[in-house]
């Protein structure tokens, strides 16, 4: 592996394990990490469509756990990652309105199995979001 490979790996492998995989730095040149994390920046696309239906459930299994107090209705995706995964895990920053109207920003990481369905991995209050254009 070349210096600059290296640095770019080193790179992508921290913002992995400071994220989490919701924020993910594209290479310098564009190119993905096989089998890594990427961003989807195309919000119209088979990606989106298939994290909407995730982003939408993470916030019905929420609402059921949490009960009235947790009633959240889901707004719009703000970022989204994805990685190849027997299926694949979404990592999704989300809008969500509460029961005022008022939104706030969560995150879900949610694993679309292959035969099986949807697992929400992570459910939470996102720390920070970031403004991407076309949102």
């Amino acid at each position: 592996m070349d210096t600059s490979a290296y640095s770019e790996y080193s790179e992508y492998m921290d913002d992995v394990n400071n994220s989490e995989g919701f924020y993910v730095t594209p290479s310098r040149d564009g190119s993905e990490f096989p089998g890594g994390i990427r961003h989807v920046g195309d919000y119209s696309g088979d990606d989106y469509r298939k994290a909407k239906c995730a982003a939408v459930f993470a916030v019905e299994e929420h609402n059921k756990k949490e009960g009235e107090k947790g009633s959240l209705v889901f707004k719009r995706i703000v970022n989204l990652n994805v990685e190849p995964a027997a299926g694949a895990i979404y990592y999704i920053t989300m809008a969500a309105a509460d029961v005022s109207g008022k939104l706030f920003h969560y995150q879900a990481k949610v694993w679309k199995k292959i035969n099986t369905g949807y697992q929400v991995l992570i459910f939470r209050l996102a720390p920070y979001w970031l403004k991407f254009s076309g949102n």
